[in-house]
């Protein structure tokens, strides 16, 4: 499985300071198959969040396939009030425990389901929800595999719900150049599945989990 981190026992480290030999231990790390943090594509966002109202405290985000749980601590540490879900295992490593959020329980929940139940049982409005490196996975299954594709009605349902529900901007991130898309997939996507597009706002590029050159768009929704 794939971490957001390389995972390194302390043992052949401490053995490396003390020996000066660091073969064994970069052996080890290229062995590993491990994603980057990305941590720049969230602290875009929170810029441009902070640009447009003037304040991150109180914003409620909605972080659709939270995966370990990163972008919405960073989020939570910032003053908004975060609910991240993901249909896999939701921070099962704890990578970010330590992440200072304050009022961790009052400003961050974090649960494993499907996106569909998820809409289905919890009605809440939010003032942004993010999309980051997800929403072709709908389409494709993850990682092109047809695991969890949702069918094109199950699609509408999904981006009209999310645009009723959301107040302000939907942060969408899309693939430009990745192997199985085709250039301009990102937009073209939405156009498939949104009767109308709402305006959009290109915040630049960016660099997904998989090290592949994404998109990063804001639906402004007000």
């Amino acid at each position: 499985m794939k971490t957001y981190l390389p995972e390194l026992d302390l043992s052949p480290l401490m053995s490396a300071l003390e020996s000066g030999c660091w073969s064994a231990l970069d052996q080890q790390l290229a062995d590993q198959d491990y994603e980057r943090l990305g941590l720049e594509r969230i602290l875009a966002v929170a810029a441009d969040l902070y640009v447009c109202h003037g304040t991150l405290d109180g914003l409620r985000v909605l972080d659709v396939g939270c995966n370990n749980g990163l972008f919405g601590k960073t989020l939570a540490a910032l003053g908004c009030r975060v609910v991240g879900i993901d249909n896999g295992d939701v921070d099962g490593q704890g990578l970010y425990e330590a992440l200072p959020v304050g009022e961790r329980a009052a400003r961050l929940e974090l649960h494993r389901i499907d996106l569909l139940d998820f809409l289905d049982r919890d009605t809440r409005p939010w003032d942004c929800v993010l999309l980051f490196s997800v929403a072709h996975h709908w389409e494709t299954g993850y990682a092109m595999s047809g695991t969890r594709r949702y069918t094109d009605a199950d699609l509408q349902r999904i981006f009209a719900t999310l645009i009723r529900r959301t107040r302000r901007s939907i942060y969408y991130e899309c693939p430009v150049d990745e192997p199985g898309f085709e250039p301009g997939y990102g937009l073209h996507f939405l156009m498939r599945h949104l009767p109308v597009l709402p305006a959009m706002r290109l915040l630049g590029p960016t660099i997904g989990p998989n090290g592949y050159l994404r998109e990063l768009w804001s639906l402004d929704l007000e």
